[in-house]
């Protein structure tokens, strides 16, 4: 009799149980926010900085005129956001895999010094492109190595690279800032990264080059595949035949070629090396690429995801900046949003798991 009571699908399946079926709705809505609600959020921070900084007396039918809206701004946020957003690209190949880079940071500042004095030093521009890019290499490969065949943490791995590095900026540099020759090549770098085509900055035009290679990468090729099989569980992408360590010396490497690239970039548009330059860049760099929708559990992310929450974190500091307010307002809002998203992110593969 009780047989008779329990309905019956059409297709002689057990009939779909209403908790489950909340779950599923639950999680397809989180990984909805996780992946629009960084854009929502960008437009109306945007819309709110437009109308803070209309001159005085201005309205709404006026916002054409706002501060932040201005062609000089735009392009301020552009070349602010060149170089975050370039080691950014290399973090989110990182992070993908479950992984962490801390040293880009240290990375930035060391390859702008070393640039330096090889410009001071009468080097070309090719020759100093070429051995900073190939130095940044080999330390992308010594991060990679270490954690995967040493099997040391990433964590630690690259906290104790960001230390050697910062300080080989003070070794090496003696703790000076050095400034870039007025003539010659230093000179022609520094106007080429300051120059514009077309009003877009040729900095920023670096970053959608290499975004777009980096999204072709992740997307087409078999390589960027076993990026993700590999944040997906690493066992398992072993056992179907994925050359694991040669994965992890790939993306480390890139973080740290990537990181070398916006270390010249930073040194082209300064005009000057800093030891202390690139300071909590990896930090900005992390929030970009999780703001974006990157999971610190690996095997989610994507360059465009990225590159919005690079938008997102510039954005948020140049209109903070306009406003003449803390800048460490900065720090509060970006912080309160990555704990957000990271728990969303948590909250999402908890369901995922249990269904």
């Amino acid at each position: 009799m009780a047989d008779s009571l329990v309905p019956i699908t059409p297709t002689g399946q057990d009939p779909p149980r209403r908790n489950e079926d909340l779950s599923a709705w639950l999680t397809a809505r989180i990984d909805l926010v996780l992946r629009l609600g960084l854009l929502g959020i960008l437009i109306v921070m945007a819309i709110y900085f437009a109308i803070q900084t209309l001159p005085s007396g201005g309205n709404l039918t006026s916002i054409r005129q706002s501060i932040f809206l201005s062609p000089g701004n735009l392009q301020d946020i552009g070349r602010q956001m060149a170089v975050a957003g370039v080691i950014a690209l290399g973090e989110t190949f990182v992070i993908i895999t479950a992984g962490i880079d801390l040293s880009v940071g240290s990375l930035v500042g060391f390859a702008g010094v070393i640039a330096a004095q090889e410009f001071s030093g009468g080097w070309s521009t090719a020759s100093v492109m070429a051995s900073v890019l190939l130095m940044s290499l080999a330390i992308g490969l010594v991060n990679g190595f270490l954690i995967d065949a040493a099997k040391i943490p990433p964590f630690i791995v690259t906290l104790c690279m960001l230390g050697v590095l910062r300080g080989l900026c003070y070794l090496i540099g003696s703790g000076q800032q050095q400034t870039l020759a007025s003539v010659g090549d230093p000179a022609n770098f520094s106007a080429w990264i300051e120059n514009s085509i077309f009003g877009i900055p040729n900095i920023f035009l670096v970053l959608v080059v290499l975004g777009v290679a980096a999204a072709v990468f992740l997307r087409f090729t078999k390589r960027g595949r076993y990026i993700y099989a590999v944040g997906s569980n690493r066992e398992s992408a072993r056992l179907s035949g994925i050359n694991v360590r040669a994965t992890i010396l790939t993306v480390y490497a890139m973080s740290a070629v990537l990181a070398g690239v916006a270390g010249l970039l930073l040194l082209g548009r300064l005009t000057s090396a800093n030891p202390n330059n690139g300071t909590s860049y990896e930090l900005d760099a992390i929030a970009a690429a999780v703001l974006g929708g990157a999971s610190l559990f690996g095997a989610r992310g994507t360059i465009f995801g990225t590159f919005v929450g690079v938008v997102l974190v510039n954005t948020l500091s140049n209109g903070i900046d306009l406003m003449g307010l803390d800048a460490h307002l900065q720090q509060v809002v970006e912080g309160v949003l990555l704990v957000v998203i990271v728990w969303l992110d948590q909250w999402r593969k908890r369901r995922v798991s249990a269904g």
